[in-house]
């Protein structure tokens, strides 16, 4: 079994997790059963260990952490195997301030599913604060994204985790499936053949796969109020070997070589608010 260590990011940017992120599955064959090191790890955000959670369940591989520095945390945060139940989260969630529980959400268990997501937007407005126009700040994304899983992965689950941190003031929000990822989407239902930055531009452009839907800008509207609604907050999109960065204003596509996650990774920042959101000027 091939060993993966997991190094600390260079620091605490989306951009640093993403690369540690890279660094880590760089070589892999997506779906080879691997062992986890983490004893390098200090701390970690949720766009490094979440999708770490989604291949261990996905692929039945291990993790060591014992020995790791940062043990408690992770049994917080319900690390590998997270939580798939409405009782379970609420304990996690009445226990912790901070920690949001890496959640399962089972496709087939339709009522189970949305009312923890639900529980899960709810925990997230009420650390925030009681802001106007949060709550809808933060629930679109969340429902967004987390929807575009169940339509178009394929996979009968999906992870979700998130994390406040106060000293900060900025909470990170990661959803991850090992579905089929974007190309293959487009290629199975609109017989597009694109490569995975390609397909990525094409939701990012609102090109829904969908035959008898003309448009779907969920996702592109999901960045835009994340980072423009909200003001400096951050977006990453993962799919095959190809990423979206977004930044502020700043927005790029990246190739990741010799890399392939199989379905899609979306993590985001959200800086606490300070005064009113309106996201009405991005919702199309």
């Amino acid at each position: 079994m091939k060993s993966i260590t997991i190094l600390q990011p260079n620091n605490e940017s989306l951009v640093a997790q993403l690369g540690s992120f890279y660094n880590a599955f760089k070589g892999v064959s997506f779906g080879e059963k691997l062992e986890f090191d983490l004893s390098y790890l200090n701390w970690v955000f949720p766009l490094l260990i979440l999708p770490i959670s989604a291949y261990i369940n996905e692929t039945q591989s291990e993790v060591k952490i014992d020995t790791c520095n940062i043990k408690s945390y992770l049994e917080k945060i319900s690390f590998p195997k997270g939580v798939n139940s409405i009782s379970s989260f609420q304990r996690q969630i009445q226990k912790y301030k901070t920690y949001i529980p890496i959640s399962v959400l089972n496709k087939e268990k339709t009522v189970d599913r949305e009312r923890l997501e639900s529980l899960f937007s709810e925990k997230i407005y009420k650390t925030l604060g009681n802001i106007s126009g949060a709550q809808n700040a933060v629930c679109y994304p969340i429902a967004e994204l987390i929807t575009n899983i169940f339509e178009h992965s394929k996979k009968e689950s999906g992870f979700v985790f998130g994390q406040f941190y106060p000293n900060k003031n900025y909470l990170d929000i990661c959803i991850a499936d090992c579905g089929r990822g974007f190309a293959n989407t487009y290629k199975e239902e609109k017989e597009l053949k694109l490569s995975d930055a390609e397909a990525i531009t094409e939701a990012m452009e609102g090109n829904s796969v969908k035959k008898d839907k003309e448009r779907g800008y969920g996702i592109r509207t999901s960045k835009d109020i994340v980072c423009k609604a909200l003001k400096g907050g951050g977006f990453i999109l993962i799919s095959g070997s190809s990423a979206l960065v977004s930044v502020g204003q700043d927005e790029k596509l990246v190739s990741l070589p010799n890399f392939y996650w199989q379905g899609a990774i979306i993590a985001y920042r959200i800086p606490k608010p300070t005064g009113a959101v309106d996201i009405s000027p991005y919702i199309e």
